[in-house]
C-alpha cells in the first residue's frame, strides 16, 4: 500500500518565505478539524465531520486490522483512511449534487411520498434484526443515530429518483446482449464439465438422514434448504451454482459423492469438514460444453444494462458537477482528530 507523508499543519503568513516576527505553527483542535471544508457543491459546503459522520464502524475496523489505538501513528492505516474518506466524499458530493437537481427538475417525492417509503424501509430494516435491542445495538456499532438513519433513507430516496430519470432511456437489445455473447463465449460461456449442484448442510448424521427420508417422500428441496440449512445458500435453495468437477475451491469429499451423481439425482448424507451435506445435481455435463445464449440472455441483458446505467449516472454526475462548480479538498481527507 502506497504510504503517505505524515501530516505537516503549518500556517504561513502573508508570503510563502517565513518571517520570525509576523508567521506560527498553529495546531487545529479536533473541534476546527471537524469543521475543515473538503468540498462545496455550489453554495452547499461539505465537512470533514460530514465525511466522518459516514464512517460507521470503519475507524474500529482499520485500528484493528493495523493494531493501533491512533490511526495518525501509522502511515498505512492514514493512507487506508485517506482513501475510504475519498470515496464516501465522492458520495457525498453526488448525493449533494441530485438532491439540487431532484429540487430543479421537480423529482423531489411529496412529503407524504417521502415519509411513506421511509416508514416502509425502516419497516424492512428493523425486520432484519431479532429484536429491538440487536437494532438499538447495531446503530451504536455503526456510530448513528436513528435519527441520522432516517435522514440518510430519506437523501437516498431523492437521489433514487434522480438516478431512475437518468437512467429511463437505458435499453438493451438482443442484438446487443447476443454481440456481448459471441465475443465472450470462449472465456465466460464455456464451461467444463461440471453440474448446477445444490445442496443442504447440517452438523449432524441424524439431522441429514431426517432431510433425506424428506426428500424421498416428496418434499421439496430449495423448502428443506431454507428451513434446515445451516449456511448461507439457504436463501438460495442451496443453491452452489454450476461447479466444474476439476475445481480446486470444493472440499474433495463433497465432490468425490456429488461427481457419482446422476441428473436430477440427491444422495445420503456426506461427511466433510464442514458436517454432514445432501447433495443434489442437475444440468450434468462430463465434457466440455458451452452454455446456449438463451440459457444466459437474461443474464447478459442485466449486466449490460447495469453497466449502461452506471456510465450515464457518471456522465450525468460529471455534467452537473460542473454546472454547480463543486470544488474539492481532499489534501483535508488526511487530518486526523
Amino acid at each position: 500500500m502506497k504510504k503517505s507523508k505524515k501530516l505537516l499543519q503549518v500556517l504561513i503568513c502573508g508570503s510563502i518565505i517565513f518571517s520570525l516576527s509576523g508567521c506560527s505553527m498553529i495546531q487545529k483542535t479536533p473541534e476546527a478539524k471537524k469543521k475543515t471544508v473538503v468540498a462545496k457543491v455550489g453554495d452547499d459546503k461539505i465537512t470533514l465531520k460530514d465525511v466522518d459522520d459516514q464512517l460507521g464502524s470503519y475507524i474500529t475496523q482499520i485500528k484493528e486490522q493495523y493494531g493501533v489505538k491512533n490511526i495518525a501513528d501509522n502511515e498505512e492505516a492514514l493512507s487506508a483512511l485517506k482513501q475510504y474518506r475519498e470515496s464516501l466524499l465522492d458520495a457525498l458530493v453526488q448525493q449533494a449534487v441530485f438532491i439540487k437537481k431532484a429540487d430543479q427538475l421537480k423529482l423531489k417525492p411529496s412529503d407524504a411520498e417521502l415519509n411513506k417509503e421511509l416508514e416502509s424501509r425502516m419497516k424492512t430494516i428493523k425486520g432484519m434484526y431479532s429484536s429491538d435491542s440487536d437494532y438499538q445495538l447495531a446503530l451504536k456499532n455503526e456510530n448513528i443515530t436513528e435519527d441520522q438513519l432516517k435522514n440518510e433513507i430519506k437523501k437516498s430516496i431523492i437521489t433514487e429518483k434522480v438516478k431512475d430519470y437518468i437512467t429511463k432511456d437505458v435499453k438493451i437489445t438482443e442484438a446487443d446482449a447476443k454481440k456481448y455473447y459471441d465475443e465472450n463465449k470462449a472465456t465466460s460461456y464455456t464451461k467444463n464439465a461440471g453440474a448446477d449442484m445444490y445442496h443442504i448442510l447440517v452438523a449432524d448424521e441424524a439431522k441429514a438422514k431426517e432431510i433425506k427420508t424428506k426428500l424421498d417422500n416428496g418434499s421439496n428441496f430449495g423448502d428443506l434448504a431454507k428451513e434446515y440449512g445451516t449456511d448461507g445458500t439457504k436463501t438460495t435453495g442451496g443453491s452452489l451454482g454450476y461447479v466444474e468437477y476439476d475445481t480446486q475451491n470444493m472440499d474433495s469429499d463433497f465432490m468425490a459423492a456429488a461427481k457419482k451423481l446422476k441428473d436430477g439425482e440427491i444422495s445420503g448424507p456426506v461427511k466433510t469438514q464442514f458436517g454432514y451435506h445432501i447433495i443434489m445435481v442437475k444440468n450434468v455435463h462430463n465434457d466440455k460444453y458451452v452454455q446456449p445464449f438463451d440459457d444466459v440472455k437474461s443474464e447478459i441483458e442485466s449486466t449490460l444494462a447495469q453497466t449502461k446505467q452506471q456510465e450515464a449516472i457518471q456522465k450525468k454526475t460529471e455534467e452537473w458537477e460542473k454546472e454547480y462548480k463543486v470544488k474539492e479538498n481532499k489534501k483535508a481527507l488526511e487530518l486526523t482528530y
